[in-house]
């Protein structure tokens, strides 16, 4: 059989530890059901009414056409290095 030995309840800190830990758990409880329980009583639902207007539709302004625009082409590399050259330039005159 086991050895049973009557130890006294630890006093101090530790003890004040675990029962706030206990009430904290209890107040989470009490916020959680508080938080989440149904009152149909205030929420007034006043019309139902369809959206007005589509902002996703909605009629755009026309893209600028740059003249850097103009000159991109599919091919990004050829863009790139066009796009530096020509920095170089303007850095080169200025």
């Amino acid at each position: 059989m086991g050895k049973t030995a009557k130890k006294a309840p630890v006093k101090g800190e530790k003890r004040l530890e675990m029962i706030m830990r206990d009430v904290m758990a209890g107040l989470t409880d009490s916020a959680s059901y508080f938080a989440f329980r149904s009152a149909p009583d205030t929420l007034e639902i006043l019309s139902i009414e369809p959206p007005k207007g589509d902002p996703f539709h909605a009629n755009r302004t026309p893209a600028k056409v740059t003249s850097l625009r103009r000159a991109r082409s599919n091919d990004i590399v050829d863009f790139l290095v066009r796009r530096e050259t020509r920095l170089e330039r303007i850095k080169s005159t200025a």
